[in-house]
């Protein structure tokens, strides 16, 4: 009563501005007065329980955080107790596997904890690394030079990260050779620069136990794993996978793939093996398709055909995929892997493409290409590559076409709206493929595009050559 006799107060002084009301005349409070009394006390109540939300959000996770950590430290000291030979996990880098988990849940205190265990060797650099990039040092053959043990502790989603904690432990005796090898891992983006935290799977099926290790790469985009037992067939099978990005891998000799590009491979005993791989984020790739006169090429089939290959005799290609154009002659190919593609549509052939094929699809990006097609079979002349596509203004220039369906009597037209045709005054067939043309460039500048015109039928290439810019 007494906060609403207040409110009622700051009321009348507002409403009535110095006039004094004669509160004792008032026995009760308006509608208003109490309308706005409550509100204000809705908002409190609302802001106080925010408060005392979040105050108890963040004594749990205290309390939460103060007990992961002990039971890090715990999983620490009961792990270094372990025989080094037997610190290992089931699924780890290290081989042979131990029978140490690297996931488990647990209960402690009512509350649940998700615990994930990394063992891993450390290549110290004081001898040198795998890789043979410390300066001064050779290449260290015996990777291995003692165990890195991380605990990570997160709520049982995963996440929240509650604590980590890591701990080197080193063997009590001096690294030796021993009949195992090495594998070094790099993986790459398409600029060549490292890859992090790619998921990287070895496999092999011939030794006792299998190998079966996952890990991710480091900030150099490497995977370093020693000790691994050898194998003179080529066995050991690597995949690399990242989230938003391609995969690369090697292949199996089989059937599918007598020869492949990027075979499974041995593992010598005493030796460094190096398997480089490379991805990059998916990409897009969209497509307008015309014919000779303009329209738009509706409902057809299009297929986009990559140039890396799996295997090379025969060849086989790693990415071709098959799409139907639209109303408005459109097809778009999303989420692809980068790379060079040559298109084909289904019952036509290709006169011109602006960009030329191969298309160049850059990673992370939306490539827009434009072709034009005539029904096959055709006399319409098709135009696959011009050079120069620069050229300072000058007279007597000399511009080369490759394509097919022309002759000696073909023609040659450079064009740009608002100024008269350029039209080459010597046209010579160099060969099936190949035809020149000389153009009087001097008073040019601008963006052009040639016109082919062969048997009265044109293909026209736009915006192909920049002249004097």
């Amino acid at each position: 009563m007494l906060m609403l006799s207040f409110f009622r107060v700051a009321y009348n002084t507002l409403m009535l501005g110095s006039r004094r009301p004669d509160l004792r005349k008032r026995n009760g409070f308006t509608i208003i007065e109490s309308l706005i009394g409550i509100t204000i006390l809705t908002m409190v109540s609302i802001a106080l329980f925010a408060v005392m939300a979040s105050n108890l959000t963040n004594l749990f996770q205290s309390k939460a955080r103060g007990i992961a950590l002990a039971i890090a430290q715990e999983k620490i000291e009961n792990l270094k107790n372990l025989p080094y030979d037997s610190l290992s996990t089931q699924a780890g880098t290290i081989y042979p596997p131990g029978n140490v988990l690297d996931d488990e849940t647990i209960t402690r205190n009512n509350l649940n904890f998700k615990i994930h265990t990394d063992i891993r060797y450390i290549d110290n650099e004081y001898d040198g690394n795998a890789a043979g990039t410390v300066g001064g040092k050779p290449v260290d053959l015996y990777s291995y030079d003692y165990k890195k043990i991380t605990i990570t502790i997160s709520d049982p989603k995963g996440s929240t990260q509650l604590a980590e904690l890591s701990s080197d432990v080193a063997a009590k005796a001096a690294e030796t050779a021993g009949n195992t090898g090495v594998l070094l891992v790099k993986v790459i983006n398409a600029a060549g620069s490292p890859v992090e935290n790619a998921t990287v799977q070895i496999t092999n099926q011939n030794p006792n136990p299998d190998v079966n290790i996952t890990t991710t790469t480091d900030i150099q985009g490497q995977v370093i794993i020693p000790k691994l037992p050898p194998d003179a067939t080529p066995g050991y099978h690597v995949v690399v996978t990242k989230a938003g990005f391609n995969s690369d891998q090697t292949y199996t000799v089989d059937a599918s793939h007598p020869s492949p590009s990027n075979p499974d491979f041995a593992m010598l005993a005493q030796q460094i093996t190096t398997k480089t791989f490379a991805v990059d984020q998916l990409t897009n790739l969209s497509l307008t398709l015309t014919n000779q006169t303009g329209a738009p090429i509706t409902n057809q089939s299009v297929t986009i055909q990559g140039q890396k290959t799996t295997n090379s005799t025969p060849t086989i290609y790693k990415i071709s995929l098959t799409n139907i154009t639209n109303e408005q002659g459109q097809v778009q190919f999303n989420l692809i892997e980068w790379d060079s593609y040559t298109v084909t549509i289904s019952g036509h052939t290709v006169l011109s493409s602006s960009p030329f094929m191969p298309i160049t699809v850059a990673p992370n990006s939306l490539i827009s290409a434009s072709l034009t097609a005539a029904v096959s079979p055709t006399l319409y002349p098709t135009i696959s590559s011009v050079t120069p596509n620069t050229s300072s203004a000058t007279s007597g220039v000399t511009i080369d076409l490759t394509g097919s369906n022309l002759s000696g009597s073909s023609t040659m037209i450079l064009r740009k709206p608002g100024e008269p045709d350029r039209i080459a005054s010597a046209i010579t067939l160099t060969g099936p493929d190949n035809i020149s043309g000389t153009f009087d460039l001097s008073t040019a500048s601008g963006i052009y595009s040639l016109v082919l015109t062969t048997g009265g039928l044109s293909t026209t290439q736009v915006n192909v050559i920049t002249v004097g810019l």
